[in-house]
């Protein structure tokens, strides 16, 4: 017992930090409004976000069905995130199916979230942090009509994005 006493005090003090560790804040100005949409959205819930640890690029290597991709779901402000995209792959018909995917990747990499593969009753992903389509409030390609437009569905997705305990929705019911 004493040994694993003194092993995880050793553990736990005699770590090395990285004091020279400088956060990188870098997302090119077309996709800007993306991280400021995600502050705003996080504070109309109570969430107050900075952000000054962050690099989005554009990475021509990734291979796979990837659109994006964060480097890390740590709250360690010391680990630089990363967030790439993928510029070859047609990833997104809408405004809302590109913001979906930011906020997706955004919440891995500020907020921690990791995938959620849950489902609400009604068969709908229970989080836009699902593994295989965080676009879930975004219009349809083709619109057809009803059940096609999800829009109505942004504020549910939002709200649990941020506040993971958020109840289940009338329409999903």
């Amino acid at each position: 017992m004493r040994i694993a006493l003194t092993a995880l005090l050793l553990l736990f003090c005699c770590r090395s930090e990285d004091k020279d560790f400088v956060p990188v804040y870098s997302v090119p100005e077309e996709l800007e409004g993306f991280v400021n949409s995600f502050r705003k959205e996080a504070a109309a819930r109570g969430r107050n976000i900075e952000i000054h640890n962050l690099i989005i690029e554009f990475d021509s290597t990734m291979t796979g069905p990837f659109c994006g991709l964060c480097n890390s779901n740590s709250l360690d402000p010391d680990v630089q995130k990363i967030i790439s995209v993928n510029p070859f792959l047609k990833c997104w018909y809408s405004y809302l199916e590109q913001e979906a995917l930011f906020f997706h990747e955004l919440g891995h990499c500020v907020l921690g979230r990791l995938h959620d593969n849950s489902r609400l009753p009604n068969g709908d992903p229970k989080s836009m942090m699902v593994e295989s389509d965080p676009a879930v409030y975004a219009p349809c390609v083709y619109d057809l009509g009803d059940p096609c437009n999800n829009t109505f569905k942004r504020p549910y997705y939002l709200d649990e994005l941020f506040i993971e305990t958020t109840p289940v929705p009338e329409w999903a019911k």
